[in-house]
């Protein structure tokens, strides 16, 4: 397969949440934190939002994934593109959430047969760099 990359266009992202919102499983407050350097699932040094009350990870807080032609999660905007780990399967499927991280929308990334869209290890650390997910 080959790309023609002077037909691609810059994708505006949508912004991530400004403040960290309330925890949509038990309505704490939640706190902005930062992943360690070391992290080894290619999220090293991005902000997240996790609950103070009962620990619920919200989402990460920046533009990776921020597509605004992503499907409308539960708040009504544009949700955040995103991988599975690496421990989840391989090769690593695709989904959606809400990019606020202030409700509980999840649905797999699919393809023209309706089959979740994975992608191979080699190509994840790429599609983070380009911030699609």
């Amino acid at each position: 397969m080959s790309f023609d990359i002077s037909s691609l266009q810059r994708i505006n992202l949508a912004p991530p949440p400004q403040v960290p919102p309330n925890c949509f499983q038990c309505g704490g407050p939640s706190l902005r934190s930062t992943t360690r350097r070391s992290n080894r699932k290619g999220n090293a040094g991005r902000p997240y939002d996790k609950c103070m009350r009962c620990g619920k990870f919200l989402g990460f807080a920046d533009e990776r994934g921020n597509d605004p032609n992503n499907p409308p999660c539960g708040c009504g905007v544009s949700s955040k593109r995103q991988v599975a780990g690496p421990e989840k399967r391989v090769p690593r499927g695709l989904h959606y959430v809400c990019r606020l991280g202030a409700c509980d929308f999840y649905a797999p990334c699919k393809d023209a047969e309706d089959r979740q869209v994975t992608v191979d290890g080699e190509f994840v650390d790429l599609l983070a760099m380009l911030r699609i997910i």
